[in-house]
């Protein structure tokens, strides 16, 4: 099951990643658009941690990615290929159910949950994950 909704332009987002990789062309894509991974309630905390976990998860890989593309041509289309790893993958699935898992036992109570989500996170670096099952 897919739980991409909606994408959004961001330029921060944009920005940032142009000035890690300043051989990509600003002029060949002036926007980015990123998916939402969430399929919780909107603008709730729970919706904001799978959403927020998810484009970590995203970028991190985009990251090491691009490195190893030298650049890359159209960030575009390495972000959408990467969202498809993503979700065909089976980790958006497992990371959700864990985030909505941590937030039932434990509520809004962020003193507790973000230990837990940032372990979410590591335990599921799309880098180490896709990169084992090849």
């Amino acid at each position: 099951m897919l739980y991409v909704v909606n994408w959004v332009y961001s330029a921060a987002i944009l920005n940032t990643l142009y000035s890690w990789f300043p051989s990509i062309s600003t002029a060949a894509k002036p926007s980015l658009l990123m998916p939402t991974f969430s399929n919780s309630i909107p603008h709730s905390m729970q919706s904001i941690a799978e959403n927020g976990i998810g484009a970590i998860l995203v970028f991190e890989y985009l990251y090491f990615l691009l490195q190893e593309k030298a650049g890359g041509n159209d960030l575009q289309e390495d972000l959408n290929f990467i969202v498809e790893k993503y979700q065909s993958s089976g980790i958006q699935a497992k990371v959700n159910k864990l985030i909505q898992e941590a937030f039932k036992v434990h509520g809004n109570n962020v003193e507790i949950l973000c230990p837990i989500l940032v372990d979410i996170a590591l335990q599921n670096q799309l880098s180490k994950m896709l990169n084992r099952k090849g």
